[in-house]
């Protein structure tokens, strides 16, 4: 953890398992985790003891103010970075959170993988923001006490500190020197009394010390020893220059007027004249726009020498679009005497260039730095924002759309089985095959958005890729043909992602032969003999590690250019067809949370393959086909079937009621984790326990079925609960018995599967009793 080891990090988490989880996760990496809190008032404590560097914030917590006006309280303290996780995705909350100013926003439910990442990038610009106030403290801390003079001026001339020792050489005060142009502070002249500039240190000359005289403000002339370097920040580029300065012991005070000097100063050659060495183009205009100045990378840049450069209209070296986009900037600038700062396209030269302009004598000084690689990296940026925010976006909609699938789904499965005695409607079958297409892409959108943890089951690869060709729409003129060796391993795979990694591979293909062709799919045992051949000597066949899928096509190929990056969010070659360029990178995403790999290998002309590896004992907690955690031990029974059941959508709990009463269960419905919590005590209190608590993973605005379930678990070490959620990828749905739960529902889901699960569950209750 190099770098983030002094980092102090505070979680303020209103979920107490979760905090603890997030702490011991980040622990883990090698962050220093001060302090958890789940209160606005804890957190203010903490902070003033512990002095965080950053802050993992909740949204909703406890305490008379939420977790972004904490924010905004911590932050008039002291410097500290926020980081806010939590369940809002409404627009007005992520405003408000905006307003703050935060180093990320982490939206619940997450992964770890997710948590990383956002933790390392907030830990990255936090210590890059410390660093640079250690930095600027120790300078100006060594600038004020040294005994020889300091003066740091911009890129325009304007002088921006100016230490003790200069303002008495000088005769400028600090706060006086401050702001004003370093010809009229800083006067220098050589001895024969002609203007003297400015000489900057390069790397083939460094920096060498002269006699100079300048000329103080009450026009006294002091001999100095002066020498300059430039001031460059940490990306290289020159932003002003560094003089230091004493007075010579020998030349003190000598007085003569300063008018004498005066007219030679008003001939004093602009600053850039001494900025050869800088790499970037430099140029200097008049108020005609005539350049005057031309270092040798501006030469190099506009492919002219100085005889051909020097007195040329600057909008007769740019394309006449230019021009019209920026003329009136620049001449606003020029006018106004102000900075200015535009961004150009040279068309000719596929570049984009950063144009700085200062005002200077009668036009502008102009820095010219090429932007290309800076403008490809945003934009690269800007699309992996575009998919964050899509995926705060496929969250919220996910959970409220999952419900009401829920409901169409149930309600359909319930008619179906009261009419399945009187009359047959095929009608019925039909909506409830569209509500699972309909759930499926949900799935889709959130897989695009986030990824999301396996909900891993028992599953046989070959006869998944059997049922999914049953199922797929076949393109015209395309053959499919199936290659799958019997008797393969059994894989702990979550059925669900896979057959969509399967649908975008296929997909691929068939799109790559829009005339027609042969798609092969592979699936066969994977031989590490492959990957190492001289590290096998065992006579006896091994056990496979996995399993090969492959997906074949006899299409197009793909350019050894492109191939480097189709696993790159938005990368497509296909833009005219409006493809999306996030298929592979889902199935990158998938491969990997299986413990997996996916490689592609293509030639133009020929076709492409693209191969997913998938492990038989792959990582993560096991659920089995009904979804019951293979890591969980059930409690001994008690004498009634009693459940208790937290759900907040009034259609989904009445849903939830009609068909567990239809079996002879007696139900208690909550809507709110707390109201759970307090029916549940009630009920052991009276001596009449539940026998199970379905909990719904999410309450807006409320108790959720996490905290919940510690809760009850501090009550009943031996509750016994089922997790449901229309959130199939969160953590919790695939590792349920790390946080107590027996089983897990993902919504949608038919009321026959819910029965199922139930009595699976009881019964397996009943076995270990």
């Amino acid at each position: 953890m190099t770098g983030f080891d002094r980092l102090r990090i505070l979680i303020v988490e209103n979920e107490g398992l979760v905090g603890c989880d997030m702490a011991a996760f980040l622990s883990d990496l090698g962050y220093r985790v001060v302090g958890t809190c789940t209160s606005s008032d804890d957190a203010i404590r903490l902070f003033d003891d512990l002095r965080p560097d950053l802050v993992l914030m909740d949204v909703h917590i406890e305490g008379s103010t939420d977790g972004i006006e904490t924010a905004r309280l911590l932050q008039q303290r002291g410097p500290v970075a926020i980081v806010y996780v939590t369940a809002c995705a409404d627009l007005e909350t992520v405003n408000r959170a905006r307003e703050t100013h935060p180093q990320g926003y982490l939206l619940k439910p997450f992964s770890n993988d997710e948590l990383r990442l956002t933790v390392e990038v907030a830990a990255a610009r936090v210590q890059d923001e410390i660093e640079r106030r250690r930095r600027e403290q120790s300078y100006f801390e060594t600038f004020e006490s040294l005994a020889d003079g300091v003066i740091v001026a911009d890129l325009a001339g304007l002088i921006v500190f100016s230490n003790p020792a200069a303002a008495q050489v000088t005769g400028w005060p600090q706060a006086e020197s401050v702001g004003r142009s370093l010809h009229e502070v800083f006067r220098i002249y050589h001895p024969s009394g002609e203007p003297a500039m400015v000489e900057l240190a390069t790397p083939s000359q460094p920096s060498q010390e002269r006699t100079v005289w300048l000329t103080t403000r009450k026009g006294q002339r002091v001999a100095l020893n002066d020498r300059s370097n430039p001031l460059r920040d940490q990306s290289g580029q020159l932003t002003g220059i560094v003089i230091l300065f004493r007075a010579q012991p020998t030349q003190a005070n000598i007085t003569a007027s300063a008018a004498t000097h005066e007219r030679g100063a008003s001939t004093q050659a602009p600053l850039v004249d001494v900025v050869e060495s800088i790499s970037d183009p430099l140029i200097a205009i008049d108020g005609s726009w005539r350049i005057t100045y031309a270092n040798a990378s501006a030469q190099q840049l506009f492919g002219r020498g100085t005889d051909r450069l020097l007195g040329a209209d600057l909008w007769d070296l740019l394309p006449a679009a230019t021009r019209e986009e920026h003329y009136s900037s620049l001449g606003h600038a020029m006018l106004h005497r102000e900075a200015v700062s535009r961004e150009l396209y040279l068309e000719e030269k596929q570049t984009w260039i950063e144009l700085r302009g200062y005002p200077f004598a009668e036009g502008l000084l102009i820095l010219l730095q090429d932007i290309t690689s800076k403008r490809e990296e945003a934009e690269r940026r800007s699309r992996l924002d575009r998919l964050e925010s899509l995926g705060l976006l496929a969250r919220g909609f996910a959970h409220e759309f999952n419900n009401l699938l829920t409901v169409l789904l149930g309600n359909l499965s319930l008619a179906e089985m009261r009419l399945r005695t009187v009359i047959q409607l095929p009608e019925i079958h039909t909506a409830k095959q569209a509500t699972l297409q309909a759930q499926s892409l949900v799935q889709q959108l959130l897989t695009f958005a986030r990824g999301g943890a396996p909900i891993k089951r028992p599953t046989q690869a070959g006869e998944l890729i059997e049922q999914f060709f049953q199922h797929h729409s076949r393109a015209p003129r395309i053959e499919y043909r199936l290659e799958i060796v019997p008797s393969l391993p059994t894989l702990a795979i979550d059925p669900a992602q896979i057959r969509r990694l399967l649908g975008n591979l296929v997909r691929n293909a068939e799109q790559a032969q829009p005339n027609g062709g042969v798609i092969t799919v592979r699936c066969h045992p994977h031989d590490p003999g492959e990957n190492y051949p001289h590290e096998l000597t065992a006579d006896q066949p091994m056990l496979p590690t996995g399993i090969l899928i492959e997906v074949q096509d006899r299409g197009e190929g793909i350019s050894t250019e492109n191939l480097a990056h189709i696993f790159e969010p938005y990368f497509s070659t296909r833009k005219v067809e409006n493809a999306t360029g996030l298929g592979l990178t889902v199935c990158e995403s998938i491969a990997k949370a299986h413990g997996g790999s996916i490689s592609v290998r293509s030639e133009p002309g020929v076709g492409t393959s693209v191969s997913l590896y998938l492990p038989v004992d792959a990582d993560g907690e096991e659920v089995d086909a009904l979804g019951l955690s293979r890591a969980f031990e059930t409690p001994p029974q008690t004498t009634s079937t009693r459940i208790l059941v937290l759900e907040d959508d009034p259609l989904v709990r009445a849903l939830i009621v009609r068909n567990l009463t239809s079996q002879d269960f007696e139900v208690t419905e909550t809507v709110e984790g707390t109201e759970t919590i307090r029916a549940y005590q009630e009920a052991r209190q009276n001596n009449r326990p539940f026998d199970l608590v379905i909990l719904d993973l999410s309450i807006p605005n409320g108790m959720g079925g996490v905290r919940a379930m510690e809760k009850l678990r501090q009550i009943d070490p031996e509750v016994l609960a089922i997790v449901s959620s229309g959130y199939s990828d969160d953590p919790v749905m695939a590792k349920p018995a790390s946080y107590g739960f027996a089983a897990v529902l993902p919504k949608p889901y038919e009321p026959a599967d819910m029965i199922r699960l139930i009595k699976t569950v009881l019964s397996q209750r009943t076995v270990g009793r």
